[in-house]
């Protein structure tokens, strides 16, 4: 009895149908959305940490992560740590958080300056062009470069320098600030940091055990961390996270109450329109289990038709966002999507549960009165 009298109910109108649908898709595309916005976010702030292609990372003492705070070293300790640990490669980077300024287009950047003869510090992705080869070269952000009018073979000024733009990276866009590649020679140069880099990059031999050059390391010189990758992006994650966790978890509750209010408000329509019917069952002899089995029974259905279309328009909706605002990276993971479907059955069993009392308060005698 229960499943086709809820079929009859959910496809009498499907007018409301559609509608109720609808509302929970909006709520849960709005769910996935902020999830995968946080999840983009993540993951573009920590992608040169996990491009990195090295074992162990050697900031300042007291530095953490790579965009948490500044750290600056003399380059001549790369020969020490070298030692310390046997390292079979080793490179350097300089970084620094500048004000990149063309024509109308004012924005900060990361300036990354690395070795071009070294493995270590380069773009992980070309849209266009070729890496570095000379000091007086640039690699751009494909989206920083759409919106500046910049395009290989470009010339831009950047911090009382001139450079040849020679390529365009992906992937290398947040809303927080785009990428730029130059030289390690040339951001010594334009930053005035002679002999000094901002971190120290060391690949170990195969098999090596990370945590014993590590100590090594920090045993012999003076004034550094001994870093993984891994332990660098959770850094950087942890100081986005205190920024914008907070007001996400708040976006996603509000996403949560309106699911809830639109599934609960179909629901409880739903039992008002059918008071006879439910009257009938329970003239019959439905006990009110079975009475609040059927309408939670319903919804969950409607919220299952709903999640299942949120997904769908999540996946639409990102792809737009992202061809349209490429700053904007929305990186929808399976994990996301199980926390949507545990957040749509709570939103589900709380909203069948709204109705329920009405249920209950059904007189049977409804069903011999005009």
């Amino acid at each position: 009895m229960p499943v086709p009298f809820t079929s009859r109910n959910l496809l009498h109108e499907k007018g409301k149908l559609a509608l109720s649908v609808a509302g929970v898709a909006a709520a849960i595309a709005l769910i996935l959305l902020l999830l995968g916005f946080r999840e983009g976010l993540y993951a573009t702030l920590t992608a040169y940490a996990d491009n990195l292609d090295t074992d162990l990372i050697v900031p300042q003492s007291g530095v953490e992560g790579l965009f948490s705070s500044d750290s600056t070293l003399p380059l001549a300790l790369h020969h020490e740590a070298v030692q310390a640990t046997g390292a079979t490669e080793a490179g350097h980077i300089l970084l620094a958080d500048v004000i990149f300024t063309s024509g109308e287009t004012k924005t900060p950047i990361l300036l990354v300056g690395y070795d071009p003869a070294l493995p270590f510090g380069s773009p992980w992705k070309l849209g266009a062009g070729r890496l570095l080869e000379a000091d007086d070269e640039i690699l751009i952000d494909s989206w920083l470069a759409e919106r500046a009018g910049a395009r290989p073979g470009d010339e831009i000024e950047l911090l009382g320098g001139s450079f040849t733009v020679v390529g365009l990276t992906r992937e290398t866009a947040s809303w927080m600030s785009p990428y730029m590649f130059i030289t390690l020679d040339a951001a010594e140069t334009v930053l005035g940091a002679y002999g000094m880099v901002s971190y120290h990059l060391l690949r170990l031999p195969e098999g090596a055990d990370v945590e014993s050059a590590r100590r090594a390391i920090e045993g012999r010189v003076e004034g550094v961390e001994v870093l993984t990758p891994a332990e660098v992006a959770g850094a950087d994650r942890r100081v986005i996270a205190t920024i914008m966790d907070t007001p996400l978890n708040v976006m996603l509750v509000i996403g949560v109450v309106i699911g809830i209010a639109v599934t609960g408000l179909t629901a409880y329509t739903a039992v008002t329109d059918r008071m006879r019917e439910y009257g009938v069952l329970k003239a019959i002899g439905a006990g009110d289990g079975r009475l609040a089995r059927l309408v939670v029974g319903e919804t969950l259905v409607r919220a299952g038709m709903g999640f299942v279309a949120g997904i769908g328009f999540s996946y639409l909706a990102a792809a737009l966002i992202m061809a349209r605002w490429a700053q904007f990276n929305i990186v929808i993971r399976g994990g996301s999507l199980v926390q949507a479907g545990g957040l749509a059955l709570v939103m589900s069993l709380v909203a069948g549960l709204l109705p329920v009392r009405r249920v209950a308060q059904i007189d049977p005698l409804i069903v011999f009165k005009e």
